[in-house]
């Protein structure tokens, strides 16, 4: 099998680019635990936002970093503003649904591709917490393992139908979520930037 992870616009390795997008996967799949959060605190994943740094998104980094600088009650702030920006309805918080923004022949188009791609690598919705197969975090664990098997073409195919063109307006709705900490608006615009250079949209 040819892989050519190497030709994506941010010159990063495969496992680089999984890592990172394992990363905000994680973190828009559920709010923060203490532990977790006592991990970015104490400098645990400072070499993460460094790289970050050096592939020209310190100001996205710089940004989240400070959502985190301890507060009383600090986790259970953060896992009120995942609520808020997550799980309220539309009109007030960004559904990390891609059927929430996409419609007709372009949704169809996506949904099939993302069946396709679950059939493929024998993929199932998170029963634990019922995530529909267009939740963010399925679609990211999909790309996850294009990124790991298939050409940079493939990719790119599959971030552009099923990712790239809701995503913006995804991030609009993060962003204007009333919250304490911006942490989550902080995190999808790095998501944004991330995926946008990655694969040069």
């Amino acid at each position: 099998m040819v892989l050519m992870g190497l030709l994506n616009m941010l010159k990063i390795s495969i496992q680089e680019r999984q890592f990172v997008y394992s990363w905000i996967c994680s973190l828009l799949s559920k709010e923060l635990t203490p532990e977790q959060l006592a991990h970015y605190q104490r400098g645990d994943f400072d070499s993460l936002f460094a790289f970050l740094n050096e592939l020209g998104f310190a100001e996205q980094t710089e940004q989240l970093i400070a959502t985190l600088y301890p507060m009383e009650f600090q986790q259970l702030e953060l896992a009120a503003d995942f609520a808020h920006t997550f799980l309220l309805e539309g009109n007030i918080s960004a559904i990390p649904y891609m059927s929430a923004y996409l419609q007709g022949e372009e949704l169809d188009v996506a949904l099939n591709l993302v069946d396709q791609w679950m059939t493929h690598y024998q993929l199932g919705v998170n029963r634990e917490q019922n995530e529909p197969s267009d939740h963010v975090s399925v679609l990211l664990a999909i790309l996850i393992r294009l990124i790991g098997e298939q050409p940079f073409h493939v990719q790119q195919d599959f971030a552009q139908k099923v990712l790239l063109n809701w995503l913006p307006e995804f991030v609009r709705k993060a962003n204007d979520a009333s919250c304490k900490t911006k942490f989550y608006a902080m995190l999808c615009n790095l998501f944004l930037a991330f995926m946008t250079e990655d694969f040069a949209v």
